[in-house]
């Protein structure tokens, strides 16, 4: 039987109605700086904000506070484009024609984030006076644009994959994951809903030429 989608969860939390003293653009500032993180985790609690500034100008958010498993910076070329980011330090090859050994190389940096490195990237003093009160212990908050949330349901317990914009809590995008297979089931921001970024990743890596004699292992590196 295929489910029929609902948000009802979602619309039937209390609408936190907050007077902004000052422009909300220019606390928007922070989604230009940095690179962004893309991270895994699990949904712990929501909120909803909508917020009126000193112009008049009303935006609307939902706010997901979660319990990240773990967290890596989004990685660009010089070009823009988004890359697959360093996972680990170090990466298993198969040797031969028969996968029948591995060698382990060295990657370079890391690029995964300890919780101490991730938690001053995407708090943000102002926002979390706002939600703190509905945020539990050893969770992040993020805000998401009401008009990104497509055909998105979350619950409590849910596992996501979340981009933020820049170094800040705002959500570029958001994915509900199956946690067994890491597969993205819906998506919501940033691109249309059932394309991820694991997709585009993967799309990558079959475009990269790679010898019988030495051949990457394509294991799950999220759970390295």
């Amino acid at each position: 039987m295929s489910r029929i989608y609902s948000n009802e969860i979602l619309t039937n939390l209390p609408v936190n109605n907050i007077k902004w003293p000052s422009s909300w653009d220019s606390l928007l500032v922070c989604k230009k700086q940095g690179n962004g993180v893309i991270l895994e985790a699990v949904v712990k609690g929501k909120s909803r904000f909508a917020i009126t500034d000193n112009l008049n100008v009303k935006v609307r958010y939902y706010v997901f506070h979660v319990k990240v498993t773990q967290a890596h910076r989004r990685k660009f070329e010089a070009s823009g484009k988004e890359i697959e980011p360093n996972f680990s330090e170090t990466t298993k090859v198969s040797k031969g024609y028969l996968n029948s050994s591995y060698k382990v190389e060295a990657k370079g940096e890391t690029d995964r984030l300890s919780p101490q490195e991730l938690s001053p990237l995407v708090k943000k003093a102002e926002l979390d006076k706002l939600c703190g009160k509905d945020c539990p212990a050893d969770c992040l908050s993020f805000w998401l644009l009401e008009s990104q949330l497509d055909k998105l349901e979350l619950e409590t317990d849910d596992c996501v994959r979340i981009k933020t914009e820049g170094n800040s809590p705002f959500v570029f995008s958001i994915g509900k994951i199956e946690k067994q297979s890491a597969t993205v089931l819906n998506y919501a921001g940033g691109d249309e809903v059932g394309s991820s970024w694991t997709d585009k990743i993967m799309n990558i890596k079959t475009n990269i030429p790679q010898t019988p004699e030495d051949k990457e292992v394509e294991d799950d590196e999220w759970d390295d």
